[in-house]
């Protein structure tokens, strides 16, 4: 079987289309139009929450860099590049005959921990060049049992390639793009050769992502084909420089690394990978350095990584099995820092070389991995090694009214995460007044900033406006969204998990996150929009399951509003109690988490206003219905929310938009909970379930999205928005 495609435009363009030639509906009154902001003043990762009472307090925090310490003598922070050939004749059929001889060898692969895996099942060699249309590479990977997505926008979650390619190692300009191969085979290995033709064949599928910051070049186009082998599959592509607006030469240099997804059955997707970190999607970083030449030059030996023990630094080395017992040296600007021998582990060798310290008030540049006097791999330190902490600032925080701002708190600095090599300012202010405007300053030696915002009312004298969401992340859709929602003056946004996808591990993305927020979230008035969070999978390393250990980017800022557990519950005066939980990601859904859950409704069943929010669905518009955290939501809190009389369950991570039916054990009743929102503050859209398919929903629809919650009274009025400002919902509770 062979199938070729060549993309001239996104796989959701029609998706697109469809959602502009639909009427908007009518609109609510319209809200005050937001205010040409000027150039953000101050720390631009300035942002607001709460860790107690939001009626009379307050806590404001940012990021700041550690101090850089200079480069030892002789070394360089520039990472050596591998030589693509140019191809001129390459024809993207999946076909590998006219790449015999020819082509870079991408060399080694392997997944977590170097692991190689063995035989006929997710073994991968690959090739890149370039011609003057774009960056070429083919693949042939080993797979004996074949599982692919149905739906475009997961493929990643099934046998499928990721391929990524910048304008350079750490640009912001540049995409991604997913091929599925086509291939189906029967999911048990079988001689029967009657079995083995049965098997139907899928088609092949592809779905990109855009994280350009420039996209004169139009929309991404690309051309891809696969082949079914006896043995597995070949995908072939062409990635054209016109997508990132790259005039190509022999000289010049891209970024560009691939993932090989492989999915058997029922068990969870294994990945192998080319560079050593495997978050491309997230850290520009993660790609390895192609430099456009006539000639190819020698592919991966190895993979090199600067780890951490503790305080210790260490070079990781992995190669391929067969290296057991050889020596291997890390080297910076000519000295060694270090030496260790390989050992064989899981179809690989690896040595590990403890680091010693560089010279006081300097730091070590690009470390290479030599054997026998060759570079076999290359890694970059850890940022913490580079870095001091910086000093502390002094705020003052003014009542408008009076003034009087003679009272300064110095910030209290706290590392961001562990090792990040960023530092967390924070100063919190108790004791204000309810429904205040004040005005903060923060003082430096160039002057003072000034900063405003109100704290929350007592009492629900005039109506509330919060907004609410999930699922950001940092493309240019967020920033939209989010002035959308800074038009309607909320008192807060408040966000269902997925913040800023850095997973635990990559904190540039919250730098990212919160930079567009104190950019956008910007009232009319000119005042901060306070953030509220709930934990989500992307806010842990490994996603559920784990401790409070593998969340320390979420937690180094949220600490405050989850000192014990990630979940809680703020009240806002005696009208609304706001109950924030955590669905399986560090506590569970049962147990303490349970008890807690009733304790708390119980004790505020009287509220004219009670909300939950969490990150995965209850009742998912997208996902499977009987996936494990959802049915472990309808197990352990849907029995309560229904006893005390929840109002209003917002609910994430489908990347959709969708409101239910008021629900009871999960039938329709008028006076059950209303579940709504499914999170998509952003991140592309997904395919929606419809009301007919799923019978609990209501509405739903397959859009990025905004929800605007007003409390007036003992009403509630919900529309969601998305970012051009058009309605897509409108709902009204008394």
């Amino acid at each position: 079987m062979k199938q070729n495609q060549s993309i001239l435009l996104p796989g959701c363009i029609l998706i697109a289309l469809c959602a502009w030639a639909l009427p908007a509906l009518a609109q609510e009154a319209e809200p005050k139009a937001a205010a040409e902001q000027p150039a953000v003043a101050g720390p631009d990762t300035l942002f607001l929450t709460w860790f107690g009472d939001p009626t009379t307090s307050i806590v404001a925090q940012w990021l700041e860099e550690g101090v850089a310490s200079p480069l030892v003598e002789g070394a360089t922070d520039a990472i050596p590049a591998f030589d693509a050939p140019k191809l001129d004749d390459v024809t993207i059929d999946g076909r590998a005959d006219d790449w015999e001889g020819r082509g870079l060898s991408a060399g080694y692969l392997a997944g977590n921990d170097g692991r190689i895996y063995e035989g006929d099942d997710l073994n991968a060699r690959a090739k890149i060049g370039w011609d003057e249309r774009g960056l070429v590479a083919i693949v042939r990977v080993r797979d004996n049992v074949s599982t692919e997505s149905d739906d475009p926008g997961t493929l990643w979650s099934a046998d499928s390639i990721e391929f990524f390619v910048s304008t350079g190692v750490g640009s912001d300009q540049r995409y991604q793009v997913l091929v599925a191969p086509g291939v189906t085979r029967p999911t048990e290995i079988s001689d029967n050769a009657e079995a083995q033709a049965a098997a139907v064949e899928a088609k092949p599928r592809h779905w990109q992502y855009d994280y350009r910051r420039d996209r004169s070049g139009g929309e991404i186009g690309f051309e891809y084909a696969t082949t079914a082998t006896d043995s597995g599959y070949i995908v072939e592509v062409r990635l054209p420089w016109a997508n990132l607006g790259v005039d190509p030469a022999a000289g010049e240099r891209v970024g560009f690394q691939f993932y090989v997804n492989d999915k058997d059955g029922e068990e969870d997707v294994k990945t192998i990978w080319w560079h050593p970190d495997n978050d491309a999607n997230e850290r520009p970083e993660s790609m390895h350095a192609l430099q456009l030449t006539d000639a190819a030059g020698e592919g991966a030996a190895a993979r090199a990584k600067v780890m951490r023990d503790g305080d210790q630094a260490l070079l990781v080395v992995w190669a391929e099995a067969g290296m057991g017992g050889q020596k291997v040296k890390a080297i910076c600007a000519g000295e060694v820092l270090g030496e260790s021998t390989f050992y064989e582990k899981r179809g690989s060798s690896k040595a590990k070389i403890e680091l010693k310290a560089s010279p006081e008030g300097s730091r070590w540049g690009t470390i290479d991995a030599e054997v026998d006097g060759e570079r076999v791999a290359y890694a970059k330190p850890l940022r913490w090694m580079s870095v001091s902490r910086p000093e502390a600032l002094e705020v003052s925080c003014s009542n408008l009214i009076d003034d009087d701002h003679n009272q300064r708190t110095a910030t209290k600095i706290v590392p961001f995460g562990v090792y990040s090599g960023l530092f967390l300012h924070r100063v919190e202010y108790q004791g204000l007044e309810p429904g205040t405007e004040y005005a903060l300053r923060i003082h430096t030696q160039d002057g003072a900033t000034t900063h405003r915002f109100r704290t929350a009312p007592a009492t629900l004298d005039e109506p509330l406006v919060f907004a609410t969401g999930g699922d950001v992340g940092t493309s240019e859709h967020v920033g939209q969204l989010h002035r959308e929602a800074a038009k309607w003056s909320p008192a807060f946004g408040l966000v269902g998990g997925d913040c800023a996808y850095a997973n635990g591990r990559t904190p540039q993305r919250w730098v990212e996150y919160l930079q567009i927020w104190r950019e956008n979230m910007v009232d009319p008035e000119g005042r901060l929009i306070p953030m509220l969070c709930a934990i989500g999978n992307h806010e842990v390393d490994g996603g559920w399951g784990q401790t409070r250990e593998r969340a320390p980017l979420f937690l180094a800022m949220f600490d405050g509003l989850f000192p014990e557990h990630t979940y809680t519950v703020i009240d806002f005066g005696d009208y609304m109690s706001l109950v924030m939980l955590d669905s399986g990601h560090l506590c569970a859904h049962d147990g303490e988490q349970a008890d807690w859950l009733e304790e708390t409704l119980a004790s505020r069943a009287d509220r004219d206003h009670l909300l939950t929010i969490y990150h995965v669905p209850a009742y998912p518009s997208h996902r499977d219905f009987d996936g494990q955290h959802s049915a472990q939501a309808r197990e352990h809190w849907v029995p309560l929310f229904d006893k005390y009389g929840v109002d209003v369950s917002f609910e994430n991570h489908d990347h959709t938009y969708k409101r239910t039916h008021h629900l009871t054990g999960g039938e329709p009743d008028p006076h059950g909970v209303l579940y709504l929102g499914d999170g998509c503050w952003g991140r592309t859209p997904r395919t929606v379930a419809s009301p007919e398919d799923r019978p609990y929903l209501k509405k739903s629809r397959s859009s990025r999205h905004v929800i605007r919650v007003v409390l007036d009274g003992k009403s509630k009025r919900f529309m969601a928005v998305d970012e051009k400002g058009r309605t897509i919902d409108r709902y009204h509770l008394d």
